[in-house]
C-alpha cells in the first residue's frame, strides 16, 4: 500500500547519545510545540562567462540547516534536562526525526542527525504556556534515513 501525504501532528522527536553508528537509547522528547524540520541545501557558486549575458550556476558543498526544537517545557522532565546538559557540555548527540502517516504510527519514515545542542532560549506570555527552545546544529550529514512499516520494529 503507498503512503499518504503527511501531518505535522504526527511527528516524535527523539534523542540518543553520539557515537559512529545509531544510537540504541533514543529517549522521546516530550511535548514538541513547533514543527521540526530537515532537509539540506547546497552552496550556489556563480560562474562568470564573458560574452554571454547570463551567470552559469554549480553546486558546490552541502550543508544542513540548523533545526529549531521548541518544547512546552517541563522544567523536571529528564529528556528536558537532558538536552540541557547537551548543551552546557557543548557535546554531540543523536536526533531522530520520525514523521508518521496517522496516529497510529505505523507508517512513516524518519532521519537521524548527529547534532551539537548549540543555544537554548525560554519565552512566554502571561496567558501563554512557557517554552523552551532548543537550536540543533547538525554535524555533517544524516547517519541514517528510512522508511518505518508496520511490522518492521524501525
Amino acid at each position: 500500500m503507498a503512503m499518504d501525504i503527511f501531518s505535522g501532528a504526527n511527528i516524535t522527536v527523539e534523542v540518543g547519545s553520539a557515537g559512529t553508528t545509531v544510537a540504541t537509547d533514543f529517549a522521546e522528547v516530550p511535548e514538541v510545540n513547533t514543527f521540526t524540520t530537515s532537509g539540506f541545501e547546497s552552496t550556489v557558486i556563480s560562474v562568470k562567462t564573458f560574452n554571454s549575458a547570463y551567470d552559469r550556476k554549480l553546486l558546490g558543498t552541502k550543508s544542513i540547516p540548523d533545526i529549531s526544537l521548541a518544547v512546552n517545557y517541563l522544567a523536571d522532565n529528564t529528556v528536558h534536562q537532558k538536552l540541557e546538559q547537551l548543551a552546557d557540555d557543548q557535546k554531540r548527540c543523536q536526533i531522530k526525526l520520525s514523521y508518521f502517516e496517522d496516529a497510529t504510527k505505523e507508517n512513516g519514515f524518519y532521519v537521524i542527525y548527529t547534532c551539537f545542542v548549540s543555544s537554548t532560549t525560554i519565552g512566554g506570555d502571561k496567558d501563554e504556556v512557557v517554552t523552551k527552545t532548543f537550536t540543533l546544529a547538525v554535524d555533517g550529514a544524516a547517519i541514517d534515513s528510512g522508511l518505518i512499516t508496520a511490522g518492521t520494529g524501525e
